[in-house]
């Protein structure tokens, strides 16, 4: 019978949730003298539109290989749900049909390293402190593209965000601020406890996840993971980063395929969260801050600068060059979708210039892109320049008629 459950709950990813069956096929958990330990995965489809024959196909052959490796025809199953109830509903649909008495919740846009799932496992069976184990996160297969931290969201956090839609010295000092945070997790080389976990993949035991309520469903898209975290801490255990189990993550490959209803659930989801945590003064913080970043005659006010030195890469289907104003012993490379850089990737490198390796830009999408440098030669960081750069190459295949802006 299967020790360990993988849990997958897949929305228009079918593609990626075949590679990451295949992947978690072959680093599967070991027991601690090392022998396989016998796992299952449970796929839960969220009612995706996209139905291609031919991917599904690849999911349930990927499943079907699964069982044959164990021995056990119940360890891949596909369940299709009627409905798309939101990742907490899928994944607890997925919790029923499980049996392991670890859980390891997992997107389906990962890829499993070797000794992943058993770091995990080591670190939690040796700390009963430990409410989770999360691993480190990459966005490349190279393992060279660090992602961020999740930050939980409290009212500090909300009015923040807001206030610094109207100030660019704001927006820097909590750019920076988040920075630090994320340097220190990304360089930590011990077990360290988190504020949030991510819910793209963590371990968790069976009984004390069903303590804490599961998943809580009233979440169509997001913050289910913030709230889940309330919890654990609510609970007095932790959340830990194991240093040495790995993961790369290709972030959001769901939420893409469907960007409509991605932002208009995760809106919902976000004043659910604050009203459960904070009551009325969360309910009327996330109307005050709604206010404040939608309001049409102040949107003059939010119109915050780009961090100088600023360059226009323009538009390129080619890999995008930073050149520094000066060699730099080490510095980091921040990465997002938003020039406030609340939340972005973080790439280390040393020297004058900076371009992404291939591995690394076979993971970018057609999106408009942000990037900032700090030297971190001597300690503290400074910022050296924004870059914008609009991508016209999508997961490694150039889009046609991109032009390039010399």
């Amino acid at each position: 019978m299967a020790e360990l459950s993988v849990l997958i709950v897949n929305y228009n990813s079918w593609e990626e949730c075949a590679q990451a069956v295949a992947s978690l096929r072959l680093h599967g958990p070991t027991r601690p003298d090392g022998s396989a330990m016998p796992f299952e995965c449970v796929v839960v489809d969220n009612a995706s539109p996209r139905q291609p024959a031919a991917q599904i196909e690849l999911v349930e052959r990927e499943l079907q290989r699964l069982c044959e490796q164990q021995g056990d025809d119940r360890a891949g199953r596909l369940i299709r749900h009627d409905e798309n109830g939101g990742y907490s509903k899928g994944m607890n649909l997925a919790f029923a049909h499980s049996r392991g008495r670890h859980i390891l919740i997992s997107n389906p846009d990962v890829i499993f390293q070797g000794g992943l799932i058993s770091r995990l496992q080591r670190a939690l069976e040796a700390d009963p402190e430990m409410g989770i184990a999360v691993p480190k996160g990459y966005w490349d297969r190279d393992l060279s593209g660090h992602l961020p931290p999740n930050t939980l969201p409290t009212l500090a956090d909300a009015w923040g965000e807001a206030l610094a839609a109207y100030s660019s010295r704001r927006t820097r000092r909590r750019a920076k601020r988040l920075l630090r945070t994320w340097l220190q997790v990304w360089d930590a080389d011990q077990p360290l406890a988190l504020p949030m976990m991510s819910g793209c993949l963590f371990l968790v035991d069976r009984d004390y996840f069903e303590s804490i309520g599961k998943w809580d469903e009233r979440y169509p898209l997001y913050y289910e993971d913030a709230d889940l975290s309330v919890k654990i801490r609510k609970s007095g255990r932790t959340i830990t980063q194991v240093p040495d189990a790995k993961l790369v993550h290709f972030v959001n490959r769901s939420g893409m395929s469907d960007l409509e209803t991605m932002w208009s659930r995760n809106r919902v989801s976000k004043q659910r969260y604050y009203a459960k945590w904070y009551g009325l003064l969360g309910k009327l913080t996330m109307a005050a801050c709604r206010w404040l970043v939608s309001n049409k005659p102040l949107a003059r006010f939010r119109a915050v600068p780009p961090e100088p030195p600023y360059v226009d890469l323009g538009t390129s289907g080619e890999k995008p060059l930073l050149v520094l104003p000066r060699s730099c012993e080490r510095f980091v490379v921040l990465m997002s979708l938003d020039m406030r850089f609340f939340l972005a990737a973080g790439i280390y490198g040393s020297g004058d210039r900076w371009t992404p390796n291939d591995a690394a830009f076979e993971s970018f999408v057609c999106a408009e892109f942000f990037f900032q440098v700090y030297d971190l030669s001597d300690g503290a960081p400074e910022c050296l320049g924004t870059w914008r750069y609009d991508c016209k190459s999508h997961l490694g295949q150039r889009l046609g008629g991109a032009e390039e802006d010399a």
